[in-house]
C-alpha cells in the first residue's frame, strides 16, 4: 500500500503568524486547516490584498475540477476552499503557490502592508507593490512575526493607519522613512522612490549583523535606534 499521503500542515493554535495589520496577536488561516470535523479546507491569501482577475479566474477553474464545494471569505485577506479530499487540497496548495497566492503561514509578504500605490493610486508617489515585492524575495529573513513594514504611496496611510515599526511612505521626496510611526508622521530619511527597496536592504543587513542570538528583528531595531536606522536608510 502507498504511504499515506502528506500534507503541508499549518501551524498549531497558538503558533500561527499575525496578519501585518496586527502582528503576532492575530492568527493567519492560510495552509491545510483542519476543521471541526474530519473535512480540511485550504487556506490561500491574497498578497497585499489583491490578485490580477486571471489568476483568480484560473485558481477557481482548478479548484471546480478537484471538487471544490465552496470559497468563504477568511481573516487577514484570505480565502477558504472546502469540500476538498487530502489529495486534491495537495495539489490545489501547489496550483496556487505557482500563480503567486500566498500559501504559507510565514510568506515574509503578511508581514508587509501596502497599498496600490503609483500608478494605480491618484495619491501614490512611489511604486508600493514592487517595492514590497522587492523587499520580500531579498530579506525574507528579518521579516519575522515581530516586525510590521508599511509601504504606502502618499501620507494618508491607507492600508496601515496604526503606527509600524518601519513605515516608507511616498512624498515630493521620494520615499521617506518613518520609525516605529504611522505614514501621517514627518519622515527622517528619504531616498528615491525607485530605490528605497535597497534602502531597507541595507538596514536589513544590519539587523542581520547586529542581532543578538533569538533575538527578534522588532527588538533589534529598537536597540539600534531610530535615528541610527533612519542613516543606516539613506546611505548610498
Amino acid at each position: 500500500p502507498e504511504p499515506p499521503l502528506k500534507l503541508p500542515i499549518s501551524p498549531q493554535v497558538g503558533e500561527m503568524s499575525g496578519r501585518t495589520e496586527g502582528g503576532a496577536t492575530e492568527r493567519q488561516p492560510i495552509g491545510v486547516l483542519n476543521l471541526a470535523t474530519t473535512a480540511i479546507a485550504l487556506g490561500i491569501g491574497l498578497p497585499f490584498g489583491s490578485i490580477p482577475a486571471q489568476k483568480l479566474i484560473n485558481l477557481t477553474q482548478y479548484a471546480l475540477t478537484l471538487g471544490t464545494t465552496e470559497i468563504r471569505l477568511a481573516p487577514g485577506r484570505a480565502l477558504l476552499l472546502l469540500g476538498l479530499s487530502p489529495a486534491a487540497c495537495l495539489s490545489l496548495h501547489q496550483t496556487a503557490a505557482a500563480l503567486g497566492f500566498v500559501t504559507d503561514a510565514a510568506d515574509p509578504r503578511t508581514r508587509i502592508a501596502t497599498c496600490p500605490g503609483a500608478p494605480a493610486c491618484a495619491s501614490g508617489r512611489i511604486a508600493t507593490r514592487d517595492i514590497a515585492e522587492t523587499i520580500a524575495v531579498e530579506n525574507r529573513d528579518i521579516l519575522d512575526s515581530s516586525l510590521t513594514l508599511h509601504i504606502s504611496g502618499c501620507a494618508k496611510g491607507c492600508a496601515h493607519p496604526g503606527p509600524a515599526a518601519l513605515t516608507l511612505v511616498g512624498g515630493e521626496n521620494g520615499a521617506g522613512l518613518v520609525v516605529d510611526g504611522t505614514a501621517k508622521a514627518l519622515p527622517a530619511g528619504y531616498r528615491p522612490g525607485y530605490d528605497a527597496a535597497h534602502g531597507i536592504g541595507r538596514v536589513a543587513a544590519v539587523i542581520r549583523s547586529a542581532r543578538h542570538p533569538g533575538e527578534t528583528a522588532a527588538a533589534c531595531l529598537a536597540r539600534l535606534g531610530a535615528a541610527g536606522i533612519t542613516e543606516i536608510y539613506r546611505q548610498e
